[in-house]
């Protein structure tokens, strides 16, 4: 287990999920977003497809976007997050490798 603040938070989304775990370091914070299928790579290095919120509806600045092996997570670079407040990552315009899109209707998660 991380020393660091860790939460799981799933997305059901046409048969697949999402877990998301986020890091602060220094100035920027890094969320792990991991997927229970392998997700296409058209799309997945567009920051645009990725918001993050505060609770306030502050939005969070995304800098980059990593891809984890195997094609079944990305990591968000992040400006820092404020400890103790809670956030949500909407995701959109992504697709699984079989070409499921993730619904709209299951596309957010709050950690």
């Amino acid at each position: 287990m991380l020393k660091t603040l860790l939460l799981i938070i799933i997305i059901f989304a046409t048969g697949f999920f999402c877990e998301v775990y986020p890091q602060s370091v220094a100035d920027t914070s890094k969320v792990l977003l991991r997927f229970s299928e392998p997700m296409s790579r058209d799309g997945i290095f567009d920051i645009s497809n990725y918001t993050i919120f505060r609770d306030d509806n502050t939005p969070v600045r995304i800098f980059k976007i990593g891809v984890v092996p195997g094609d079944s997570a990305v990591v968000l670079f992040t400006e820092k997050h404020i400890p103790n407040c809670k956030y949500k990552v909407i995701i959109s315009n992504l697709r699984d490798k079989s070409g499921n899109l993730i619904s709209e209707d299951h596309n957010i998660a709050s950690y």
